[in-house]
């Protein structure tokens, strides 16, 4: 993918940096810091013709502190770097920061700063500061054979809310079109369930958030780790009613589950006996498959109906959601 392809580029011009770099934060361990930053951009991320600026605010919020739930850290700071076109008027500033203070407040973290600036469409650039507070944090190259791959939260709901919201369909309950349209445009960063992840490990787990859908997440863990897993589709944590509106759609659920991104649940690998104190803690994870040794080259291997999904470099390029396509 022409991403990870840059960031390799990068981490070769900047050596030192490198150790920093590849995961969803960056843990600077002398001072306890773990440190991310994302940036959200009009029509490649999100359109205002399905988002509110209120809803705007706080997504550009919940996603970077999924960044931090995947490390397990505790945030606290946050910067906001806001570029707008020159017709955004001050309807829209205010009510985008309401946004942003309702989710700052929920969650205990503190805007300190950040940027305005002009440029041709809207543009949000936050990043958040955290500390990591007594754990050693989460790294996508943890995972190691015999491991148990578990998630946290549920999948392809997000994508399903996106759909609704693009074709505006009328013979679908209230009920279940506002829950499929809150998932995407008001994600809930799983700050608990990764924090309580890493802290009851033996070890640090393998853990990152599926912000570019589960199977981006379960095959760039493998690749760091250098393993492979094997995963059940049938375990994989699905709304009940996602099936309704895939077919509705036209479209395989299967494709919004594994492919569909912006749920920001929780992916990752722990060893059985960690599996077994979460389940003991009722810790609200899900195992769905185990870490294996790779054949040939790290892979993922989803077993469907009768069918193995293949999860490679090759598969990700057609089907998941590339920022340089």
């Amino acid at each position: 993918m022409k991403e990870d392809k840059f960031i390799n580029l990068i981490k070769n011009l900047l050596p030192e940096s490198s150790k920093y770099i590849g995961d969803d934060t960056a843990y600077i361990e002398d001072r306890g810091l773990i440190l991310t930053q994302d940036t959200l951009v009009e029509d490649v991320h999100f359109r205002m013709s399905t988002i509110s600026p209120y809803d705007l605010g706080i997504k550009s919020i919940a996603v970077n502190l999924s960044d931090i739930a995947a490390s397990g850290g505790i945030a606290e700071f946050i910067l906001v770097s806001l570029s707008l076109p020159e017709n955004i008027d001050e309807d829209f500033v205010k009510s985008f920061y309401e946004g942003i203070n309702h989710i700052c407040k929920k969650y205990d973290v503190l805007v300190v700063g950040g940027d305005l600036t002009r440029a041709s469409k809207i543009t949000i650039s936050i990043a958040v500061i955290g500390f990591s507070v007594g754990i050693q944090p989460a790294k996508r190259s943890l995972a190691k054979v015999d491991d148990i791959v578990i998630t946290a939260g549920d999948f392809g709901s997000s994508a399903a809310g996106l759909w609704i919201l693009e074709n505006k369909i009328s013979d679908i309950s209230k009920e279940v079109s506002e829950k499929f349209i809150k998932a995407h445009v008001n994600p809930v960063p799983l700050l608990q369930e990764g924090r309580e992840i890493v802290k009851y490990c033996s070890g640090s787990p393998a853990l990152m958030d599926a912000s570019d859908g589960l199977a981006d997440a379960l095959y760039k863990i493998s690749l760091s780790s250098g393993v492979s897993m094997e995963v059940n589709y049938d375990e994989i944590s699905v709304d009940k009613d996602l099936k309704e509106i895939a077919q509705k759609s036209g479209i395989n659920p299967v494709k919004w589950v594994l492919y569909g991104g912006e749920d920001y649940g929780l992916v990752g690998t722990v060893p059985e006996t960690t599996y077994e104190e979460l389940l003991a803690r009722n810790i609200p994870v899900k195992p769905i498959g185990k870490v294996i040794k790779p054949e040939n080259s790290p892979e993922v291997l989803i077993r469907y109906n009768d069918e193995i999904i293949k999860i490679n470099s090759n598969s990700l390029d057609s089907e998941a959601f590339s920022h340089f396509k």
